[in-house]
């Protein structure tokens, strides 16, 4: 259950300096008195309005506020009235006096302070003539703000003048420019304005002082709203103050009072206004000025405005193109960014009254519950209140009626925040999106009905804002619908009334095809369909695409033809943009791979024709993927942004190249950290060199990635045109080729392509590609070598190790195929089939009855870099029910340093488990007594190469016996790997080593002869 209460609030629009600033401050009162309000926007359709007459909510509302007025296009209908009233629930309207219905009324008294403003002319300054700019009667301000005007020049005997009355396009700025406009056009007969608005004041001042008009000394000023830039206008505005604030603290409490009993006798609050004198009217005024930065903090915040409503508007254009392309409208898509719960219910067909809804979809971000979809609802009690989600204080119910003139499908209820952007007008996307909900809805249910021409459909919705023109051949007229008007306004002009007057509107470098269309149509009958542009005088251009068809007489001579036009400005954008994004590199704005290939092939064709060389330089950056693990794929786009920047100012440099070669280079991303330059006009290769040296010398330099520097260098392969091949595709792959010999001779430097280079890489390559196969083939096989106790030669282990029997190679030594596995990545694959099959033999030695031993099997660096190795272990050791306490995982010293933290806690989870911890190799990394300490491990294994010469070399002696004693020093076990003589274990024994291995005692055997040898 709800513990709030619920305040229906009905109008038309939520944003705005004045629904938008009485909406906010009804809810900060709202929040102060533990309420909710829930929005219903009382407007049905702007194209064809009609009254709102939807009961919503009535049965579940404690109280009514409504923002409206009987004046609007969207009012409310006499019914709804009726039955908000029957509700018994108390009502406050907002703005005007509604006198259907029993209910409290909030009013500025709009007629009075216009009247008392106009006075203010007449009486203090001596006007007598006095125009008046007014946008529209639909807002009951607006009509008592010209009743006072009119009172005024009654009360003074001076009589109304329609000539001196000027109606706008809206209450913004541009409306009074226009306004102004128009009274220069007719010529000023008047000495002081009175605007409805401060905005419609602003816009008039502007255009009149263009016209070299003085104010407030030739022509006097007075606005109305007093909004806050109005003091700090040039000349500061005469206006009248009006507290929004006021206007909904005060509805909010009689409403809030009413609703906890409160019998409130008057039917009436007004709220007062005050004329706020400044130097606009000619009164004394000293001006308000402003600190510099409030100045700057205004515009920083317009700006910042302006930049919100272009961001939100691409990504309402993005939703919008998202949601044409869904085979079905999904409305969360469209709202769920905003607005953490929603829900859309459309009308019971079953019920022609329309008074049930039924939930077709619903969303939660937050994880809240949803109605559930089928469920029906009756519209007095939508949205169901039971599946309201909790709300924050700022949250509220918005609730919209999903209506256009072509059919009317149910609402959409949302709960979210309020806007960022609510005071400024026509910023409310949201109202937008319920808009194209009502079409996409439509367009769903035409999809059912007509499933097998919802194409045909879909492209009559897209033509609908066509326009259509008729040209009589034998008059030379033509006419227009009435959709046609708003695309020639778009650029400032006229319908065209003939040809001649339409072909002056042509573009100049279009002007030429467009004739000759209409002549072959007209003469030759041939298709008019084309794409041009057309340009006013004043304003831009326009591209349109333009359709028609003949109408011909008995002797097939054309005397009329009739077609469509299009705007199709956005469309050639749209395309301009996809050709930019389909030949460029979107992180970089690079060319792309597309690109590159289209100027290769045109590059070659110049080479051939002037006899000059050509080179492409593939760019690979070293140590990439380990700065974009480091510190994330956002520092490596940012690095791969300034890498091309560096590129393309060092292919630019004078330095580089002269101008005729920089004006044909090419840098272009082919993705990755992959880049290729191409270069023309060569005439000598060392020139590529050179250029490659210099790339290379640049990157030595640090690139500043998130507040830190961060080193990279290249790899560079070069080929060259023609000598290393003639096509794109040859070209690019042996520059790959040599780039992976540069990576292969240490990194950091250039190689230029070769045959030598290409026959090692191939064999590479095919090695790679066998590689691959031998696990799905099954080639791979282990050896097993016994480890011995040194002092009684018992068998205490065994040490798996890895054997490729190659279909095409026959035996591969670990040496050659090992270290591929590890730079492809295919050690990982590899790695865990030893792993499970060591473990898996071991378990079938104990099941056969022979004495437990412990597998060693080595582990790679790539796979303790795995995070899911440690569960991969588990994985393992659970499928081959190996007791943990008999394998043990092998791993070098430098795979146990590297990512040290990332390692340590790997190897300690894993011996928790019981698993042995052995360090192979010791001796050749760079281990640390400190490491040694720190690591779980139970053996060290010293390397094979100490072991070999160490009854011939003194200092390899003193190594083994020092990795000993400072082994038994740490109570850990020695291994000696690779003893191959009695002089070395007689050693060893004395040193008191642990264990050993190696051909003395017995070489790597299949698992069949390991198990005899052991036995014997």
């Amino acid at each position: 259950m709800t513990n709030y209460s619920r305040i229906s609030l009905l109008s038309p629009y939520l944003e705005g300096d004045y629904y938008g600033r009485i909406f906010v401050d009804l809810m900060n009162e709202a929040k102060k008195n533990n309420s909710r309000i829930f929005t219903i926007q009382a407007r049905a359709g702007a194209k064809t309005p009609f009254p709102f007459n939807y009961n919503v909510g009535t049965k579940v509302t404690d109280g009514w506020l409504l923002l409206t007025n009987p004046y609007s296009i969207f009012p409310l209908a006499p019914e709804l009235l009726k039955e908000i009233e029957m509700t018994g629930k108390p009502i406050v309207t907002i703005g005007y006096k509604e006198n259907a219905i029993k209910c409290h009324s909030t009013v500025i008294n709009n007629r009075r302070a216009a009247k008392e403003a106009v006075l203010h002319l007449i009486r203090e300054h001596g006007h007598r003539r006095i125009a008046f700019i007014i946008e529209s009667y639909e807002h009951i301000d607006m009509k008592e703000r010209f009743e006072g005007y009119l009172e005024a020049l009654s009360e003074s005997g001076i009589e109304y003048d329609e000539d001196l009355l000027f109606r706008t396009k809206g209450t913004l700025r541009h409306g009074g420019y226009h306004a102004a406009e128009e009274m220069i056009a007719r010529g000023i007969t008047f000495t002081a304005i009175f605007a409805s608005t401060d905005l419609n004041a602003m816009g008039a001042i502007e255009r009149l002082k263009e016209e070299g008009y003085r104010i407030p000394q030739d022509i006097a000023v007075i606005g109305f709203d007093d909004m806050a830039p109005t003091a700090t206008f040039n000349p500061p505005i005469t206006t009248v103050r009006q507290s929004m604030t006021d206007i909904a603290r005060i509805s909010f409490d009689v409403l809030y009072r009413q609703m906890n009993g409160e019998v409130i006798t008057n039917s009436e609050t007004e709220i007062h206004t005050q004329l706020i004198c400044r130097e606009s009217c000619g009164c004394n005024h000293v001006p308000v000025v402003e600190p510099t930065v409030n100045i700057q903090h205004q515009l920083i915040k317009s700006n910042m405005n302006f930049e919100s409503i272009m961001i939100r508007y691409e990504q309402f254009v993005e939703k919008w193109a998202s949601a044409t392309r869904e085979k079905k409208f999904n409305f969360s898509n469209m709202f769920k960014e905003k607005n953490h719960w929603g829900c859309i219910a459309l009308w019971d067909k079953s019920d022609s009254n329309n008074k049930n809804l039924i939930v077709s979809q619903a969303f939660s971000t937050k994880g809240d519950p949803v109605p559930p979809i089928g469920l029906k609802v009756p519209v007095e009690q939508f949205p169901p209140t039971e599946w309201i989600p909790s709300m924050e204080d700022d949250d509220f119910v918005r609730i919209q009626s999903i209506t256009n003139e072509r059919g009317d499908w149910g609402f959409i209820a949302i709960v979210g925040p309020i806007d960022d952007l609510v005071l400024i007008s026509a910023a409310d996307i949201t109202q937008v999106g319920f808009t194209i909900s009502a079409a996409l809805l439509e367009r769903d249910e035409l999809f059912l009905q007509i499933q097998t021409i919802a194409e045909q459909l879909e492209i009559v919705s897209s033509t609908t804002n066509d326009g259509i023109w008729d040209w009589d051949i034998i008059t030379n007229q033509v006419t227009w619908n009435v959709r046609s008007l708003d695309i020639f306004s778009s650029v400032g002009e006229p319908l065209p009334t003939d040809s001649e007057s339409f072909l002056n509107l042509v573009h100049p470098e279009d002007y030429y095809n467009v004739i000759e269309s209409f002549k072959m149509h007209q003469y030759e009958g041939s298709s008019l369909k084309m794409e041009f542009r057309i340009q006013g005088e004043k304003e831009g251009e326009m591209w349109v695409y333009l359709t028609g068809d003949s109408i011909r007489d008995e002797n097939g001579q054309a005397i009329r033809i009739i077609g469509s036009i299009t705007n199709i400005s956005e469309k050639k954008q749209q395309e301009k943009q996809i050709m930019h994004l389909a030949f460029h590199d979107g992180l970089t704005g690079l060319p792309n791979r597309r690109l590159l290939r289209s100027r290769l092939e045109l590059a070659m064709t110049d080479a051939d024709r002037y006899n000059y060389k050509l080179g492409l330089l593939l760019i690979d950056l070293d140590r990439f993927k380990v700065i974009n693990d480091t510190l994330g794929h956002q520092a490596g786009d940012e690095l791969i942004q300034k890498v091309a920047d560096v590129l393309e100012l060092t292919m630019r440099s004078p330095d580089t190249h002269s101008r005729a070669k920089q004006e044909h280079t090419t840098v272009a991303r082919l993705g990755g950290d992959e880049f290729i330059i191409l270069l023309t006009h060569i005439t000598d290769v060392s020139d590529l060199q050179a250029s490659a040296n210099l790339i290379i010398e640049k990157f030595k330099e640090p690139f500043f990635i998130q507040n830190q520097d961060v080193f990279t260098s290249a790899s560079i392969g070069i080929s060259v045109y023609p000598d290393h091949g003639r096509d794109y595709d040859s070209l690019t792959g042996n520059a790959d080729i040599a780039m992976y010999r540069a990576k292969e001779n240490g990194k950091n430097q250039m190689e230029m392509y070769s045959s030598e280079i290409n026959t090692l890489t191939m064999e590479r390559f095919q090695m790679e590609n066998q590689l691959r196969k031998a696990l799905e083939r099954e080639e791979f096989v282990l050896h097993y070598q016994p480890q011995f106790h040194l002092e009684n030669n018992e068998v205490l282990g065994i040490e798996a190790l890895l054997r490729w029997n190659s279909s095409d190679r026959g035996i591969v030594s670990p040496m050659e195929f090992i270290p591929l596995a590890e730079e492809t990545g295919l050690i990982i694959p590899i790695g865990y089939w030893v792993l499970k099959e060591a473990c898996r033999q071991n378990k079938r030695w104990m099941d056969q009855g022979h004495r437990p031993k412990i597998v060693s099997v080595n582990i790679s660096a790539r796979q303790l870099q795995e995070k899911d190795f440690v569960q991969a272990v588990k994985s393992i050791l659970e499928d081959t029910q190996l007791p943990t306490q008999y394998l043990c995982l092998e791993i070098t010293e430098s795979t146990a340093i590297k990512n040290i933290d990332i390692s340590m806690n790997m190897l300690k989870e894993l011996g928790e488990l019981g698993i042995k911890i052995a360090i192979d190799d010791f001796g050749t990394g760079y281990s640390s007594l400190a490491m040694l300490k720190q690591l779980p491990i139970s053996n060290i294994k010293i390397d094979k190469s100490f072991i070999r010469d160490m009854d011939v070399d003194k200092d390899d002696g003193a190594i083994v016996r020092a990795i000993i004693a400072m082994a038994h020093s740490l109570e850990l076990t020695v291994t000696a790997e690779g003893v191959e003589t009695e002089d070395q274990k007689n050693i060893l024994l004395q040193e008191k080593c642990n264990y050993l291995q190696g051909y003395l005692y017995s070489k790597p055997l299949p698992a069949e002869e390991c198990l005899r040898f052991v036995q014997e």
